[in-house]
């Protein structure tokens, strides 16, 4: 009994242990969809998604990436606001620090939208020293 016991933990042992490393492997996804300042300013140059700042409208008008609109995530409308963007097209996001682009960007995503999220918000494109613009 012990002979066909100990093979049949063994296999499932390593087939659970593949498994998980499949998942870990999967979960590896090849499109960065969360990026540095330098990488989200070169994906805003190269990209023909639409730049959105989810910020209040007077941080916005505080500083803001050139080429950015302003749909704040914490508006009463954010819900149409959000639906009047086309799913043909990337959604890149920021925030101030990344905490409510993050959530926009997973509202987004279950909408069926493309995101790409700006790491550390508008504070860790100033600190890359790229440009903001004022209105």
């Amino acid at each position: 009994m012990k002979t066909i016991l100990f093979p049949l933990v063994a296999a499932l042992t390593l087939s659970c242990s593949q498994s998980a490393q499949g998942q870990k492997k999967d979960s590896q996804d090849p499109v960065k969809t969360d990026l540095e300042a330098v990488a989200f300013n070169d994906r805003i140059a190269s990209d023909n998604g639409v730049l959105v700042d989810v910020r209040t409208p007077a941080e916005y008008a505080s500083g803001h990436l050139a080429g950015a609109i302003n749909l704040d995530w914490t508006g009463k409308n954010y819900e149409a606001d959000f639906a009047s963007l086309s799913k043909d097209r990337p959604v890149l996001v920021y925030c101030a620090m990344g905490g409510r682009s993050d959530q926009a960007k997973e509202y987004l995503e279950e909408k069926g939208y493309t995101v790409i999220q700006l790491l550390d918000g508008i504070g860790g494109w100033k600190k890359a020293d790229l440009p903001v613009v004022k209105d």
